[in-house]
């Protein structure tokens, strides 16, 4: 499946190391947000955090992931669904499980919804929503 990896990286002209595509792929597979030790667990092999590092920071940089902050202190990565532009214009919104500690991307959110002062402009906006995903909720 690593075609998707060298696919994504050969469009955004970035070179296809073995940690980039492995990222991806974690990435790609995982149905939530994850964190950078989650991601070091699903990988075929056990990069150095430097190099995990660089590359979730290249990732970021080149809008192929977006970053959570979970409670504070806790980052997670997921892909970027949308791209960069429509993000921007209608938001993005997650779901953290506060039994479980997921974070699931939803669906875009309009910025029409929000009441915001016609003196504001509005460049990106993220919301959160918490409480229990279904799996949690059902046991």
């Amino acid at each position: 499946m690593q075609k998707f990896s060298k696919i994504v990286l050969e469009t955004k002209k970035l070179q296809k190391t073995p940690c980039r595509i492995d990222v991806l792929e974690a990435l790609n597979q995982a149905s939530t947000a994850l964190s950078e030790q989650e991601i070091k667990d699903r990988l075929h092999f056990d990069y150095d955090r430097a190099t995990l590092f660089r590359t979730l920071r290249t990732f970021l940089e080149n809008s192929l992931i977006h970053q959570v902050v979970v409670q504070k202190n806790e980052v997670k990565y997921a892909l970027n669904q949308l791209p960069l532009q429509l993000e921007q214009q209608v938001g993005h919104a997650h779901f953290h499980c506060d039994k479980c500690n997921k974070v699931f991307c939803l669906d875009a959110v309009s910025r029409d919804l929000l009441n915001i002062p016609k003196d504001f402009q509005v460049n990106s906006f993220e919301i959160m929503f918490n409480g229990f995903c279904a799996q949690c909720r059902a046991n």
